[in-house]
């Protein structure tokens, strides 16, 4: 989960909802439903702030088959959708490439930005494949009412989810 302490990240005009305390509950979803399949390892369990040296040293000390940032998006124009970064490694992309498609099926409405490489800190310094997911803007009021509704947030965990089982070729049934 991205930000946390006093780095909150995004914050929406809308109602002041922070990215730090959306991602953080999205993380936790995701792992509710990922720890019934796999085992989980999370940088930041509560509104903490972990640098990102500090992530990728714990993500490559546990060995981690994979690393997934999640963060909500910003922007100075009325931007909206969801896209996903990777640092451009064919597993990287072939975990990103899954949970995209989740996303594209969950939430056929929302603009989709597509997959996209960064050399975002988390990507570039993880020795495992790694995504960071921009699951919606939180300067876009309607994204941002959006993602303050509980529904949202447990599918936003679902789609991320069911990408990470497609991913290793887990079956579940949430």
């Amino acid at each position: 989960c991205g930000h946390g302490g006093d780095d909150s990240g995004a914050q929406g005009k809308f109602n002041g909802y922070f990215e730090s305390h959306a991602v953080l509950d999205i993380g936790l979803r995701l792992r509710a439903l990922l720890e019934k399949h796999v085992e989980v390892q999370m940088v930041r369990e509560d509104d903490t702030f972990v640098s990102l040296p500090e992530r990728c040293r714990m993500a490559n000390e546990w060995g981690a088959d994979i690393f997934v940032s999640i963060h909500l998006n910003s922007a100075t124009s009325d931007a909206s959708g969801f896209e996903v970064f990777t640092s451009g490694s064919t597993k990287s992309k072939a975990l990103a490439k899954r949970v995209w498609s989740r996303h594209t099926t969950a939430f056929p409405d929302q603009k989709d930005r597509g997959i996209k490489t960064a050399g975002f800190y988390v990507l570039k310094h993880t020795n495992m494949p790694a995504v960071l997911t921009e699951s919606c803007f939180l300067s876009n009021d309607a994204e941002n009412q959006w993602v303050s509704l509980d529904e949202t947030r447990q599918a936003m965990g679902e789609v991320i989810a069911e990408g990470i089982f497609d991913y290793f070729g887990i079956e579940s049934s949430k």
